[in-house]
């Protein structure tokens, strides 16, 4: 109990280096991932409110990140869950911060405030702004039902780990959410949220191996994707296509992937836009026809990057790819 009689929550932060743990190091001038998720802790002020642990998980850093490292992230998570927590903040790298928030979001198989956050600027910046973003996260975490899922809090902002993104690789309001507004905003010690969560399907289960040989296609003008003629008897297990804007394939690209969809390899075709639905169907009705009949998957609402994220869980647990948030449609008047 803390001093108002009230439950005092219980938050594991669990520090999982990221520029938010970087120090200069006198001698070369570079930034070494060095704070500990108590060195973090220990600059915050919430110890009259929140009871919080930290602990510490090794990995490797942002790009050099494997499959493995997603998959002990979600195994602590699912561990220390079950010790009376509350809630969990994670702090990580930014640059990869959406695919592990979004990866953990589908697997966590534990209904418990799940908190991401992170830093922009490094600890010997005048600029830092990783405890301020530490602190709103334990907040949240603390705060925010568990039926939110997985958030990521950056900037004031809160985002949910489906649709938010690096919009910008430098400024302190990088992260923007896919569909136009951020979940909700944290104003001094209140939190806001402008938005109810609508329930939608999790695959909420850990898979046992995570298949990484699955590369993503960006599709251009004039692009005859000439790399997909090479694919066939690689040892890649899936696809994802970025399709031009709205999600356009250029005709030659396109018969390679229908060659590659009806050999049984799955699929998923993604709008390239930085927001907004794989529309071209709706541009033009049947314009999908013959790809979705060779088994091409139309994911409407992922970045290519989580839609790969999805892909690799799906193929991890051995069920078919489902596209995600159809649940967020409320058929219209005809």
């Amino acid at each position: 109990m803390n001093d108002s009689g009230q439950h005092k929550p219980h938050i594991l932060l669990i520090a999982v280096g990221g520029t938010i743990s970087m120090v200069r190091d006198p001698a070369t001038g570079t930034s070494v991932p060095t704070l500990t998720a108590a060195d973090l802790l220990a600059q915050t002020s919430l110890a009259a409110q929140i009871e919080t642990r930290p602990i510490d998980l090794v990995t490797q850093p942002g790009a050099g990140l494997h499959s493995a490292d997603l998959l002990t992230l979600a195994r602590c998570i699912q561990q220390e869950a079950g010790r009376g927590v509350d809630g969990v903040v994670v702090t990580r790298g930014t640059d990869t911060m959406e695919e592990v928030a979004f990866f953990i979001d589908e697997v966590a198989p534990v209904a418990l405030p799940l908190v991401f956050t992170g830093a922009m600027r490094p600890s010997w910046t005048a600029g830092y702004d990783g405890i301020k973003n530490l602190e709103n996260a334990l907040r949240v975490a603390a705060a925010v039902p568990a039926e939110y899922g997985a958030l990521v809090t950056m900037n004031d902002e809160i985002f949910a780990a489906w649709s938010v993104y690096k919009a910008d690789s430098g400024a302190l309001d990088a992260f923007a959410a896919r569909r136009g507004a951020p979940y909700g905003r944290i104003f001094a010690d209140e939190i806001e949220l402008a938005w109810r969560p609508v329930a939608h399907q999790r695959p909420g289960k850990i898979p046992p191996s995570l298949p990484v040989a699955i590369p993503i296609l960006t599709m251009g003008v004039a692009d005859e994707a000439a790399l997909l003629e090479r694919l066939p008897g690689q040892p890649i297990r899936g696809i994802v296509i970025a399709g031009i804007a709205a999600g356009s394939v250029p005709p030659v690209a396109r018969q390679h992937i229908l060659r590659l969809a009806e050999s049984g390899l799955t699929v998923v075709l993604c709008s390239g836009a930085a927001s907004g639905r794989t529309a071209e169907d709706s541009y033009y009705p049947g314009a999908y026809a013959d790809l979705t009949a060779a088994g091409v998957v139309i994911e409407d609402r992922l970045t290519p990057r989580k839609a790969r994220i999805r892909l690799m869980i799906s193929l991890g647990l051995q069920i078919p790819y489902a596209p995600f948030g159809r649940e967020f449609v409320i058929p219209a008047l005809r």
